[in-house]
């Protein structure tokens, strides 16, 4: 899996360099015009005990969500993440039952919110997802690209030892 996800990450970022300075929006910009798709980048309030972010396919546009309230930095890794599952085509299954969303939330779509909120991806599917984001915000973020103002120099230093650490 890991040569898998180097491979991947390196045909993207060959495909899409990343910005210099770096800048997750420009680097979305350019993934939209390489995809000929649409990404919505949304911020949600994040609330314990559930995921910092999620990814939505739409006919026509991709969704994808992140934690409001956090840095800079994590933010990019969460949507990397999130991307990293989109490119990936990873499908989850959906565990909460029509008539449970429909209690949960009466003025939604009970499809679609049992979707969004109980989406199960597999053990493989998150470490591969992860072990992309750590690469690709690894290679944004390396010496020759200068990070985007906000987010922190230890912060940098902490994401990059961690990808070391993945190999």
């Amino acid at each position: 899996m890991r040569t898998r996800a180097r491979r991947a990450v390196g045909a993207l970022l060959a495909a899409v360099p990343p910005p210099r300075p770096w800048s997750m929006n420009a680097w979305i910009d350019r993934l939209e015009r390489h995809r000929d798709r649409d990404i919505d980048l949304l911020a949600v309030d994040y609330v314990p005990g559930q995921p910092s972010g999620a990814w939505q396919r739409h006919e026509d546009y991709d969704l994808v969500a992140y934690a409001a309230g956090t840095s800079s930095l994590h933010q990019d890794h969460i949507i990397a993440h999130e991307i990293a599952h989109l490119l990936c085509e990873h499908r989850g299954d959906c565990v909460l039952s029509e008539a449970d969303a429909a209690r949960v939330a009466p003025d939604l779509s009970a499809h679609l919110l049992s979707h969004l909120l109980t989406r199960v991806t597999t053990d493989s599917d998150e470490y591969e997802a992860e072990l992309m984001a750590v690469l690709l915000m690894s290679a944004a973020t390396s010496d020759d690209a200068p990070l985007r103002p906000g987010a922190s120099g230890r912060a940098a230093e902490r994401a990059r030892r961690f990808a070391s650490v993945l190999g």
